[in-house]
């Protein structure tokens, strides 16, 4: 398996595809992928004062200069991205009240979709099969090799060096948002408390736009019953497991089908 990892929106981001591949190709995909997402730190970075989205937040950069700006209508779609997590959630996903006091931020957005972006921009350069890991949201396209899947551990969050249960699938997306790797990072929007009713959710769906966005917005809701009965709710297209801070598992029917006991596995989720 050919891999390549490189540290970007403060997190590690591997690629990997069959050994196949020739190694120039996997060079080319990998260096525009990895350039692509580099841009969108750039664009979307909460942390640094500069990026138009720190513009946005402080007022410097109003809705309505987006028209014009030249990372307008990326910007744009994110805010709808967020906009329809908003609605689909409850308001638990709130890009607009994140935090102590309350601000803008779209980071629980922004990793899952451009992870998306990434993959197709993969597909693009010649990788048809291929795992892009973002800290935890995988992405997978084609079988791994020989008509196996693609086996994507899912981290225990009360013990970080141990896979929980395994998800095998040729083509997809499992997002986990918890305390793993980031600690209690999540705020609940209006309580403006940090979510800590869940210790993991993950979501797996057919996109990782939506679902990083659905982990997000469950483990956000603060509350393990309102997250359950939400997410079993959602389309068919989308199952969900959850870990509460006790290390109780629940999973729904779909999810329940999809994943097996804990064995090695690559890419690893948490």
């Amino acid at each position: 398996m050919r891999t390549a990892v490189e540290h970007i929106m403060g997190t590690a981001i591997s690629i990997a595809a069959p050994d196949s591949v020739a190694p120039q190709q996997f060079q080319a995909a990998t260096a525009v992928a990895f350039g692509y997402l580099r841009h969108i730190d750039d664009v979307f970075s909460p942390f640094r004062k500069d990026s138009p989205i720190s513009h946005l937040r402080d007022g410097r950069l109003r809705l309505s200069d987006l028209d014009g700006h030249p990372h307008g209508p990326a910007i744009r779609e994110v805010l709808d991205l967020c906009e329809v997590l908003k609605q689909a959630s409850g308001g638990a996903f709130d890009a607009w009240a994140v935090g102590d006091p309350p601000g803008f931020d779209p980071s629980g957005a922004v990793k899952g979709w451009a992870a998306e972006h990434a993959s197709g921009l993969l597909v693009d350069a010649g990788l048809p099969r291929h795992a892009l890991n973002a800290g935890g949201d995988v992405r997978v396209h084609g079988v791994r090799t020989d008509d196996f899947p693609w086996r994507v551990g899912i981290t225990d969050p009360h013990r970080p060096d141990t896979v929980l249960a395994v998800v095998a699938i040729h083509a997809g997306a499992v997002a986990t948002s918890g305390v793993a790797e980031r600690g209690a990072h999540i705020w609940h929007p209006h309580t403006t408390r940090r979510a800590t009713a869940l210790a993991q959710v993950t979501v797996t769906g057919p996109d990782l736009t939506l679902a990083d966005g659905y982990a997000t917005a469950a483990v956000a809701m603060n509350d393990v019953r309102a997250a359950h009965t939400w997410l079993r709710g959602l389309d068919p297209g989308h199952q969900a497991m959850t870990v509460d801070p006790a290390g109780h598992v629940w999973r729904t029917a779909g999810m329940a089908a999809l994943t097996r006991p804990s064995v090695a596995a690559a890419p690893r989720s948490g």
